[in-house]
């Protein structure tokens, strides 16, 4: 008999799990909340024409990729293979540095004593019980308590010691910093020790492969066919899509239109924000926004952004991050203003204001003039990595988990507290979860 699956959530982790589990001959059935595909991964109308809604680079591997081809086509993506596969940069110190996405000790005062505490930092095992314990172990006192502690501050605005220690790899990777020079750099990654806290500062030149082998992705502006291409997919091989379906926790017992979910399926995957799911415990969580900002450039940026975003780590900023679509969107290569996107995280209702906003891409880019600077009126919570927000998911999770017995359930969407964040995060994890499914299954 053929075992039913249901898949929540039409994110593109969710269409991944799903091609997966329909190859491995299961009937499967994606249940949406909205009416579109992709998640997070769609475009928005701005004054300055229709921009990203974010950061879209996808991080796949070689199986992941065949299956968004099979669903999309292979030639609505640009493909970015090795050292141009994520090319990111700090600011901190008064300075931008573009050899690396992680904090940049070499340009703080006590740098010759961060080296020597990160290279003499502890190699216990025993797991950290939250970010300040994590970053005390990978990078000693000085490093912990003068850089990796105050951008966590200015991040998630908690105390370190009250975030979980995934809370080092959400949007900021903090796993990593720059101490030394590349030479030394090299030398020290032999370490397989230090190769997970020594960073590279200079990422075009890596010491060895980069992200995995994973490949980056990006969706050409071009096809603007999407969800029909996943509507044409899914008919083609028989995976049914729901949109505009009422999912909800009732009584820690997930449903879908008031039908409880383990009842109607032999498994189920759930491609969806846990706080989404979690409406009777939503108050108890400790929340952020995010909040994004569109801004025109009087000209290109060119060389003077070499990198497809910024992560504002110093406390001045209010930006959490800036993206620069030029950077990797490679068929963007005609004479215009280049709009940038400006993603803050902030406490709820204290969204920076645009002036502010204006003067810090101006400090970063004295050279050019914004030329305006356009707000989404609709922000983004954002639950933070906190380990009250761990507890609380968690024990929810296990609730939700009871009501299918013996039946498989995974949970693969964002997840702040658990450090599932990023695209290669969400996919990956999807991924790997069907395959599990289908095995317990079979």
């Amino acid at each position: 008999m053929t075992n039913r699956i249901t898949v929540i959530g039409a994110s593109l982790g969710g269409l991944v799990a799903a091609a997966e589990l329909n190859q491995r001959g299961h009937s499967v059935t994606i249940v949406e909340k909205g009416n579109s595909v992709g998640g997070l991964y769609n475009k928005i109308k701005t004054p300055f024409g229709v921009q990203e809604l974010g950061m879209h680079v996808l991080y796949v591997d070689d199986k992941q990729y065949k299956h968004l081809s099979d669903i999309f086509g292979p030639e609505v993506f640009n493909i970015m293979t090795g050292s141009e596969t994520d090319i990111g940069a700090s600011a901190n110190f008064d300075t931008i540095s573009f050899g690396s996405l992680y904090p940049n000790a070499m340009n703080h005062p006590k740098a010759d004593i961060i080296y020597s505490e990160v290279l003499e930092a502890s190699k216990s095992e025993v797991e950290s019980a939250n970010a300040h314990e994590e970053a005390l172990k990978r990078f000693g006192a000085v490093g912990e308590q003068e850089i990796v502690s105050p951008i966590l501050q200015k991040l998630w605005k908690k105390d370190p010691s009250t975030l979980t220690p995934h809370a080092l790899h959400c949007f900021y990777d903090l796993r990593r910093m720059v101490i030394c020079d590349k030479s030394q750099a090299d030398i020290l990654k032999d370490n397989p020790r230090l190769d997970e806290t020594v960073a590279n500062p200079n990422q075009l030149h890596p010491k060895g492969e980069v992200f995995g082998g994973r490949m980056g992705l990006t969706f050409k502006t071009q096809y603007s066919d999407l969800a029909d291409r996943v509507a044409a997919w899914a008919s083609r091989v028989g995976v049914v899509i729901e949109f505009n379906q009422q999912v909800a926790v009732e009584d820690d017992c997930l449903s879908v239109g008031g039908v409880p979910v383990h009842e109607s399926c032999d498994g189920c995957l759930i491609a969806v924000p846990m706080q989404g799911l979690a409406n009777s415990i939503i108050d108890q969580t400790d929340q952020l926004e995010l909040s994004i900002y569109y801004v025109q450039l009087s000209e290109q940026l060119k060389e003077q952004f070499p990198a497809y975003y910024i992560l504002c780590h110093d406390a001045q900023f209010k930006s959490s991050r800036v993206v620069n679509y030029d950077g990797y969107n490679r068929e963007n290569k005609e004479d215009r203003p280049s709009v940038i996107a400006v993603e803050a995280i902030h406490t709820i209702g204290n969204a920076p204001r645009e002036i502010e906003i204006t003067q810090e891409i101006n400090s970063l880019f004295p050279e050019l003039e914004v030329q305006e600077t356009f707000k989404l009126d609709q922000s983004v919570k954002v639950c933070s990595p906190t380990l009250n927000n761990n507890k609380l998911l968690s024990d929810l999770t296990s609730r939700i988990e009871s009501h299918f017995g013996s039946k498989p359930v995974y949970f693969t969407g964002m997840r702040t507290d658990t450090g599932i964040f990023f695209s290669h995060h969400t996919i990956g994890l999807a991924y790997e979860s069907a395959l599990e499914c289908s095995k317990r299954l079979l």
